[in-house]
């Protein structure tokens, strides 16, 4: 259906009554909008994390990064998702230990797990994994072949460090030819 002359002339009446925020705050907000939608959280939840934590890094490192400009969003982009994948490397790790470990007693020692868990008194002294948590590590060490998955996350965990210290340098280099900093 087509819209009519009456209508068209309608809409940009209406359209120039808004004129977007005029407080240096107001479009200090808007400018984050781009970017707030472009990183939907949901895209990079894995199962057993909550996506409110998620949004809040997002939301705390945008605040703290002020990215201008398309440019200075794609880096800030970057930086939250290696910021993310920063945050899982401890929860896989202890995934991938705690699956050893309970796989090494289930082997070995049957009967006297069977009776510490029945008999449990020591409160300070994990007895089992967090399932999501050993979940997270068995994948991870299935996706290494089961081949020093440690090794192989430590070094994953290193390149994401450099990665995340380089594209932050090269956000501040940016903000400071606009003269930010």
């Amino acid at each position: 259906m087509a819209t009519s002359k009456k209508q068209i002339l309608a809409n940009r009446r209406n359209a120039k009554k808004s004129t977007g925020p005029k407080t240096r705050e107001g479009k200090l907000r808007t400018s984050k909008n781009a970017i707030q939608h472009g990183l939907d959280a949901e895209k990079f939840v894995v199962i057993g994390e909550k996506i409110n934590d998620l949004i809040e890094l997002r939301d705390r490192l945008i605040d703290h990064l002020k990215p201008q400009g398309i440019q200075e969003e794609i880096i800030v982009s970057k930086i939250i998702d290696v910021a993310i994948r920063l945050r899982r490397i401890p929860i896989i790790e202890a995934g991938i230990f705690n699956h050893e470990m309970l796989e090494y007693e289930a082997i070995e020692e049957k009967d006297s797990v069977a009776d510490t868990i029945r008999g449990a008194k020591d409160e300070g002294i994990a007895i089992s994994a967090h399932t999501i948590i050993r979940k997270t590590g068995l994948a991870f060490a299935r996706d290494c072949n089961q081949g020093s998955a440690i090794l192989k996350l430590n070094t994953i965990e290193d390149r994401l460090l450099a990665k995340y210290f380089k594209l932050l340098e090269l956000l501040k280099k940016k903000q400071k030819k606009r003269g930010l900093n």
